[in-house]
């Protein structure tokens, strides 16, 4: 009976993987998880939008340019979590050219708050908020999970929300404190969505307890950026 055990492919292949895995760092693991993340992804395309076309296109920036031609209202409101060194914040800043317009970057400023990817808590840390030339900037130092408790919503008739937020917890505390804001038009940014353990897991989430419908528009970098909006 052992013997037939052993000669089973399955069983090869079992303990090659975790012979392989003895060798494999940490980033290399995540790498491996974003594979069949992506294998999902399309295997969900197929059977919940099969017949939704959707936009390919370069990089992040081209991806909100196609979220900011969806853009209608004269009083849009930009939330970002996850502001880093302030690009996608100064493209916004840029590109949004209603004077109504708010942006508001939500950031810690201390780095992730726990490893992700093979990355240390503390990486990404940058100490202090970007300088933005824009009045219609303004920033919410701190921890996700302090800072949205106490934040008033400003007044605004579409919502942009931009989540770079890596790790599952934080895109978990953002999609819970955002999900009474949704409205039909608004616009989701996922900055790393194919990661089933994190953006994506915290996602697949809201889909399953929220009303709302999530229609995917457009992906950049073969699917590592995803927008969708709000039906």
């Amino acid at each position: 009976m052992n013997r037939n055990i052993l000669s089973d492919p399955r069983t090869d292949v079992r303990l090659a993987l975790m012979r392989a895995g003895r060798r494999a760092t940490p980033r290399q693991l995540a790498y491996a998880r974003s594979m069949l993340s992506y294998l999902e992804l399309g295997r969900w395309l197929a059977t919940e939008h099969s017949g939704t076309r959707l936009k390919l296109v370069e990089d992040e920036f081209a991806l909100f340019e196609v979220a900011r031609r969806r853009i209608t209202g004269q009083r849009p409101l930009y939330l970002e979590f996850g502001v880093f060194e302030g690009r996608s914040l100064r493209w916004w800043s840029g590109h949004l050219s209603q004077p109504g317009a708010t942006l508001v970057g939500f950031d810690s400023f201390e780095g992730l708050p726990e490893s992700w990817r093979g990355r240390d808590a503390g990486h990404f840390q940058t100490g202090q908020p970007p300088q933005i030339d824009d009045e219609r900037v303004s920033f919410q130092v701190g921890w996700f999970d302090k800072t949205l408790p106490g934040f008033t919503v400003p007044d605004h008739d579409q919502l942009i929300v931009n989540i770079d937020c890596d790790l599952y917890s934080s895109t978990a505390t953002v999609l819970h404190w955002a999900e009474p804001h949704l409205r039909p038009g608004t616009l989701l940014y996922f900055d790393e969505f194919p990661d089933r353990d994190h953006e994506m897991l915290a996602f697949n989430e809201l889909q399953e307890r929220s009303a709302h419908k999530f229609v995917p528009v457009a992906i950049a970098h073969g699917g590592m950026h995803w927008l969708f909006e709000v039906t």
